[in-house]
């Protein structure tokens, strides 16, 4: 698989953004948890076709995912491991580990969709809201629906 054409590809066309505020402080069983998110707002994207990922939301610019579609394709019909797991639908851990990067695992699940490949599946699209969500999200469901170039 070719990272470093996917990282590419991926400055290309998406840019990450913020759903609130850059520092949060959360509770999550007797730990505090401060969190950052040093990117711009969402209220700052212009002309790209947002993505919600629980997270973040992540803009994608549709003429030049289009433009980049066919090379895309090669690089992930060479995902490894095989046989090839983006069909089953993994998760953004699996795939960060896969690639290298969390966000750039987002930020892939923004393209793909926008492209066509699958649906972004997040705990507030099957109904769960709050903490419930942000502790599934934070196990991982946050996932593809399977690859289907």
């Amino acid at each position: 698989m070719n990272l470093k054409r996917l990282y590419e590809i991926l400055k290309e066309t998406t840019t990450s953004f913020r759903k609130g505020e850059i520092e949060t402080t959360k509770e999550y069983k007797n730990v505090t948890v401060q969190e950052f998110y040093i990117m711009p707002h969402v209220d700052e994207a212009k002309d790209l076709e947002m993505v919600d990922v629980h997270f973040m939301q992540v803009g994608v610019n549709r003429v030049v995912a289009i433009k980049n579609r066919a090379e895309l394709i090669t690089i992930l019909d060479g995902y490894e491991p095989r046989p090839h797991p983006l069909k089953e639908g993994p998760s953004y851990i699996e795939v960060g580990a896969v690639i290298g990067d969390q966000e750039a695992a987002f930020r892939l699940f923004a393209l793909g969709q926008v492209l066509g490949f699958w649906e972004v599946m997040t705990p507030e699209r099957i109904g769960i809201t709050g903490e419930a969500a942000d502790d599934l999200a934070g196990r991982g469901l946050i996932m593809i629906t399977g690859y289907k170039p």
